[in-house]
């Protein structure tokens, strides 16, 4: 079975997060003590030494670290329910942040070099109420003042070296599709300058390190993202423009005299060095597959938390053309798998890219397991996955789709979903599996489908629109009612829905009910594995309970897992007794062997 030790991901922020003015001090999620902590970590001795942080029964998904490297933060909220507070931990002890304040959604955090915190607050509007988002500055003892509040809901991205600005990523009504950015003034409040492209995102990185009057951006008037570098004192912003192809994001060198790219095309990134004097661009060598975080460090190296479909997530130093270990945790690390294939298909929208893991040693076509990934605008990279892994060990095909709304194909292809949710994900994902059906590579009657979040919401989609194309499904705290679901969901996350579906419940009933997997649950016929968080803020538990009555009052064949756990399981023995169910559910419903 396999199991996980190096998050690469997280809900709350960042797997690591580095301290700003020691290149080798940092903080890390990781499961070593069998769920998903804290760890600090000093990388000056090999191996580095591990110090561990959090120590909780429900594991803890949010981390941050002072730039010396002496203070780390954790966020502290209710077994995966995200509403809580961050506190921060010294050799002195550890402190509450702003107990004085209701607890909220983190917005973010940045902690100063002079010991105080900028924290950002994101916050469930109550019926009549005008504030979404607000900053607060923080002292040493936790106590603070809120400095700026928003009616739009938004998230802090980063403070001025002399702590003066703060810049913040907005969702203008509400409309996470559509992001702004905003420089304000700590002292006041006051908005020092704003940007909205119309039509397109607006990515914010961050202050140069020394001149806060430059703001590392990106956009998206040429489709794919682009770097630009924003003076907010004249408005002008000069693009960093490059002959990469593909999505290019950038950070700041510590001096500021260069920047570190990242490049991301079919799936895949690649890390260079430009210099932005004389705009001189140089790679950085890394292994080849996904870069989740990177950073670069004072001391001139670079380093990164990769991984592949076929390596594990490890955390590396890259410098003087190579790299090694930055971190090696205790015990057996997870064995390598299968490298993914690319698949480019003609699809009703485009041109589809999709993934495939072929297990070793087994003869096409394959029984499959179809996995469409969440967001619904993320995106499948050719990453480590866990769960795909134990998938093809068990002689299973995996087939990642990123279909239109995914990121990384540019700004027409993520916005390409719009409205007819559900439908136009499935046209995609349809495409690419006639195209493998076709070239023998999928065994077109032994398909299931597998997926969690808006994954989840398509596995129910397909189940009860496309009842005859599935051998079974297998929905991961999935979005299964769309009305119970904005009963019970937070305000945020109904503005997000809006800009979806073009409106809000009220204005478009029948947009959310065409989007609302139980309106097909009667036309469901395979049998469905399905899973929910009683604490989940993202898909309410309720609404899964809805879905699961109705198929239940039928007699339907349906295995439903009510977990103490918010959207995400960070308990480590609990993600291996799910995937253990799920591999179960599977040699029932799409046997290996293919007797069933």
């Amino acid at each position: 079975m396999r199991a996980p030790q190096l998050m690469s991901w997280s809900l709350l922020g960042p797997a690591v997060s580095w301290a700003q003015a020691e290149s080798d001090r940092g903080v890390l999620l990781a499961t070593v003590s069998g769920r998903t902590e804290v760890f600090a970590f000093d990388a000056k001795a090999s191996p580095a030494e591990l110090t561990q942080v959090t120590d909780r029964p429900q594991g803890t998904i949010g981390a941050a670290v002072s730039p010396d490297g002496s203070t780390v933060f954790w966020f502290d909220d209710g077994a995966g329910d995200e509403l809580g507070r961050w506190r921060s931990v010294t050799e002195a002890g550890e402190v509450t942040l702003l107990p004085e304040l209701s607890p909220a959604y983190p917005g973010g955090l940045v902690a100063l070099a002079d010991g105080r915190v900028v924290v950002g607050r994101l916050i469930d509007v109550p019926a009549g109420g005008d504030v979404a988002f607000e900053v607060a500055m923080v002292g040493r003892d936790g106590a603070g003042a809120v400095s700026y509040q928003s009616a739009d809901p938004a998230e802090l991205i980063d403070v001025s070296a002399d702590g003066s600005l703060a810049l913040v990523a907005f969702a203008p009504a509400g409309n996470w599709l559509r992001i702004g950015v905003r420089v304000v003034r700590l002292a006041d409040g006051a908005v020092v300058s704003e940007q909205v492209d119309e039509g397109r995102n607006l990515t914010a990185v961050g202050f140069h390190p020394s001149d806060p009057r430059l703001v590392l951006l990106g956009h998206e008037r040429r489709d794919h993202t682009t770097p630009c570098i924003w003076d907010t004192a004249s408005g002008r912003q000069d693009d960093v423009l490059t002959s990469l192809a593909g999505d290019v994001t950038a950070r700041w060198y510590p001096d500021g005299r260069a920047l570190l790219l990242s490049v991301l095309q079919d799936a895949r990134h690649r890390l260079f060095r430009i210099d932005l004097a004389t705009r001189r661009v140089a790679p950085i060598e890394t292994p080849a597959g996904t870069v989740h975080e990177a950073s670069a460090r004072p001391d001139g190296s670079v380093h990164a938390l990769t991984s592949s479909s076929a390596r594990p997530v490890s955390l590396i130093r890259c410098q003087d053309g190579g790299c090694t270990d930055l971190v090696v945790l205790p015990g057996e690390p997870p064995a390598a798998s299968v490298a993914a294939t690319d698949v480019h298909v003609a699809g009703p929208g485009g041109p589809v890219h999709a993934m495939v893991l072929v297990p070793a040693g087994r003869a096409a076509p394959h029984p499959t397991v179809v996995r469409p990934h969440g967001g619904p605008t993320a995106q499948d990279f050719d990453a480590w996955d866990d769960r795909d892994a134990a998938l093809v060990d068990a002689g299973y095909a995996v087939v990642r789709v990123n279909y239109r709304g995914s990121l990384g194909y540019g700004a027409a292809w993520r916005d390409a979903l719009h409205v007819r949710l559900g439908f136009i994900e499935l046209e995609d994902i349809g495409a690419v599996r006639d195209h493998l059906e076709v070239a023998g590579v999928v065994d077109p009657k032994r398909v299931s489908i597998l997926g969690g979040s808006w994954g989840g919401f398509l596995t129910l989609m397909a189940l009860g629109t496309q009842p005859d194309r599935w051998r079974s499904g297998a929905a991961i705290v999935p979005l299964a009612d769309q009305f119970t679901s904005a009963e019970d969901s937070p305000s945020f996350m109904l503005t997000y829905d809006a800009a979806l579906m073009g409106g809000t419940i009220e204005q478009v009933p029948d947009v959310y009910r065409a989007a609302s997997p139980i309106t097909y649950v009667d036309q469901v016929t395979a049998p469905l594995f399905i899973t929910s968080g009683e604490n989940d803020p993202r898909c309410p538990v309720r609404q899964v309970d809805t879905y699961v009555q109705r198929l239940t009052d039928r007699g339907h064949d349906v295995q439903y897992e009510r977990l103490a756990a918010g959207h995400a399981l960070s308990d480590l023995d609990m993600k291996l007794t799910e995937m253990r169910q799920l591999l179960d559910f599977l040699a029932r419903t799409l046997p290996v062997d293919g007797t069933a």
